[in-house]
């Protein structure tokens, strides 16, 4: 039951295509200049039924509008259509012209860490875990010792578990979860009977799982109340959430931008409030993806929020977060042990105010789902874990509250997390993800003479 080995190319991989930055909803005006300056025959996300751009269309023609986030993934034939492309001032905010990039793979962010991965703690050994004090709506320092058995060690310290007196009523009913990775195992018996929206966006492969990443983390984010054998602890945050299922990544744990970015295009245009991204790749610099950003921005602004990993390049000294975690509108996410520190492998703040680590998770040992062909339930660690901790937690906060969508619900993370003292915000943000819960009061009946004391006032018809 441990993970297996990803490894991330020192150098970045590019694909030969180009990513154009443009303006959300100008799908039709993007498609008339590429062709009329630029000679190339783009399609538009608009195109396609609900936005559900298939794998093919990606991979075909010359180019690609995602309509709902502004981004364009083009192939031009030569350098001239290039320059042209670059100078194009309908898709740009400025007469300099639009912002372009190369595309770039991106992987699966989950990996073996040696001692790490040996196993997991019971819950009794969890309960001796040293837990913080609380801040903010979170328990008071009594309550600490207060965590329920029967879940994982990161339901328990996230609060997404708790036993008497605290109260846990949140589901993610009604919340829409969109997990990007690479698919997910459609027939494992803890999912049955949910409602799933799935698809793939990698030319050639179905949203079925074989490489196991994409459902583990689905399984964190939104797996069952109970799990199907009844013998296995809860692992699954959001146990009622809608899921929706986007393979990204191919069943080798690489996937495109081009394929990423329509997925999240797809999650977008389907008003998924969480959006969850356990992949990318290492920084390149101090900079970021101002394609990403203009994607989560615009993701922002439709009420969704893309909280993704901050990666796992730390594990010979400290590393930057990386792409596209690093981009500012993007929650970026640290991986804790069971004792609430830092994971070795976690990247850690380099470049503020972007690039920075904005909140943490369970990441070590996190035991979730995984196909069926592999053992149904398995133990991986890695940033990738905590990723989606955050994700379902982000859930039952929309769930909570109409309000608490896209930067009110950044905001919320934030605030309800808990911080952990001796670690440094540019290792773990905020703090602990903490899900919403209150304590149970318990009002005493008054006695039967209480009565006899109260005042009577006159009626309304009396008082006239």
């Amino acid at each position: 039951m441990t993970s297996e080995i990803i490894e991330l190319p020192r150098e970045p991989e590019f694909t030969g295509r180009i990513l154009v930055v443009g303006r959300p909803h100008q799908g039709k005006k993007a498609q008339k200049a590429m062709k009329n300056d630029v000679g190339l025959e783009i399609a538009s996300s608009r195109d396609f039924d609900d936005q559900n751009v298939t794998a093919e269309a990606i991979e075909s023609g010359d180019g690609i509008y995602f309509d709902e986030i502004g981004v364009a993934v083009v192939t031009p034939s030569d350098a001239d259509q290039l320059g042209r492309i670059s100078s194009m001032s309908v898709l740009a905010e400025d007469a300099d012209g639009p912002i372009v990039e190369p595309e770039q793979m991106m992987y699966a962010l989950a990996g073996d860490f040696g001692d790490y991965v040996r196993g997991f703690r019971d819950a009794a050994n969890a309960l001796a875990d040293q837990y913080g004090a609380p801040s903010g709506q979170m328990p008071q320092a009594a309550d600490a010792g207060m965590l329920a058995v029967g879940a994982t060690w990161g339901l328990q310290k996230t609060r997404t578990v708790v036993s008497f007196p605290l109260i846990q009523n949140r589901t993610g009913k009604g919340i829409k979860v969109c997990v990007l990775d690479t698919g997910m195992d459609l027939n494992h018996p803890d999912f049955a009977g949910r409602n799933i929206t799935s698809r793939s966006f990698v030319p050639g492969e179905a949203v079925q799982d074989l490489q196991g990443h994409g459902t583990h983390c689905i399984g964190t984010a939104c797996g069952p109340k109970e799990p199907a054998d009844g013998t296995t602890d809860r692992y699954g945050v959001a146990y009622e959430a809608e899921i929706f299922a986007g393979k990204v990544l191919n069943n080798g744990g690489s996937g495109a931008d081009g394929w990423i970015l329509a997925g999240i295009n797809w999650a977008v245009a389907n008003k998924c409030e969480v959006i969850s991204m356990s992949l990318g790749a290492p920084a390149g610099g101090a900079g970021f993806s101002q394609v990403y950003e203009n994607a989560a921005l615009a993701a922002l602004n439709a009420g969704c929020l893309i909280i993704a990993a901050s990666g796992n390049e730390s594990t010979n000294g400290l590393q930057p977060v990386g792409r596209p975690a690093n981009s500012p509108s993007i929650m970026a996410v640290g991986a804790l042990d069971e004792n609430l520190r830092r994971a070795a492998f976690s990247n850690v703040t380099f470049h503020p105010p972007h690039g920075k680590v904005d909140i943490a998770g369970p990441g070590v040992r996190v035991l979730s789902s995984i196909p069926v062909a592999q053992g149904t339930h398995g133990l991986k660690s890695g940033t990738s874990m905590a990723t989606p901790h955050v994700a379902g937690i982000a859930a039952l906060i929309a769930e909570s509250n109409a309000s608490y969508r896209g930067s009110a619900l950044w905001q919320r993370l934030i605030a309800t997390a808990d911080a952990i003292s001796g670690e440094p915000a540019g290792h773990v943000g905020a703090g602990v993800v903490q899900a919403p819960y209150r304590r149970n009061v318990v009002v005493k009946p008054l006695p039967w003479w209480w009565r006899y004391f109260q005042p009577t006032y006159p009626t309304a018809e009396a008082a006239e």
